[in-house]
């Protein structure tokens, strides 16, 4: 009869299997840092101010976040908590106060590894969006309440954003409809038309130049007095278009 020899293995004591993980974990995380050639840029914070424009239905659109959403420091990339932190979703809120209409909330959540990174609803109002930090700009799609569809901008530092409300009219019979501009303190202009979608220009000194998909525009706009006028020309949009428009902070 053979005697089966059994051989045993020390048991590692569970503080240096925990530090095996633990170092484990650390060391997936530093390769992942030095293989990251774009590190996230800094998020949306403070209140944010600009337009919502949709098929019967326009205001202004105020958002606000409780905090920055930023990339991790390098210091802190080691600390496990924290890492977990990276992805993490905050809470918004905002007003859209319609134009000749009443205000209404909006609560939802932004989140930076997210698509859309910004989701908001209240009174029947859906809107969606994501945020450029080019020029400290978010924008979206939104939903009414009837089922219809609109776009939406805001620009950062809302106290030195000034929104623009108007209306566009064609001069070749196409009729007309909403066009609303949004100025922030760096002259960088952003908007909604009804027809054209998102507006986007700038403003030097009280001369504006706007571009959107399928036209073109150009005019005054003044930000002392808060109001503006010009002239756009569509020749893309169906079978093309041109006419005036006009503008100011007091029609919003």
């Amino acid at each position: 009869m053979q005697t089966t020899r059994v051989h045993t293995r020390a048991r590692r004591p569970a503080a240096f299997r925990l530090s095996l993980a633990t170092t484990a974990i650390l060391a997936s995380v530093a390769c992942s840092s030095s293989n990251s050639t774009s590190p996230k840029p800094n998020g949306p914070a403070g209140t944010f101010k600009g337009t919502l424009v949709g098929d019967g239905a326009s205001g202004v659109l105020t958002l606000t976040f409780p905090s920055s959403v930023s990339a991790l420091p390098a210091a802190s990339r080691f600390a496990l908590v924290r890492v977990a932190e990276a992805g993490t979703t905050i809470q918004v809120t905002g007003t859209l106060a319609l134009t000749g209409g009443s205000s209404v909330q909006l609560t939802g959540t932004y989140n930076p590894d997210a698509e859309p990174q910004l989701v908001l609803a209240g009174g029947g109002y859906g809107l969606a969006g994501d945020y450029s930090a080019k020029n400290g700009v978010i924008s979206g799609t939104t939903t009414f309440p009837n089922g219809k569809t609109g776009l939406w901008t805001v620009s950062a530092n809302a106290t030195a954003v000034k929104v623009f409300c108007g209306t566009y009219t064609s001069s070749q019979g196409n009729g007309g409809g909403t066009w609303n501009l949004v100025l922030d303190s760096n002259n960088n202009l952003t908007g909604v038309a009804s027809v054209a979608g998102q507006l986007q220009g700038t403003l030097s000194g009280t001369s504006l130049s706007v571009t959107y998909t399928g036209g073109t525009a150009t005019g005054t706009l003044d930000p002392t007095s808060g109001a503006g006028n010009g002239t756009y020309d569509a020749p893309n949009i169906g079978d093309g278009d041109a006419g005036t428009w006009t503008a100011n902070t007091g029609g919003c």
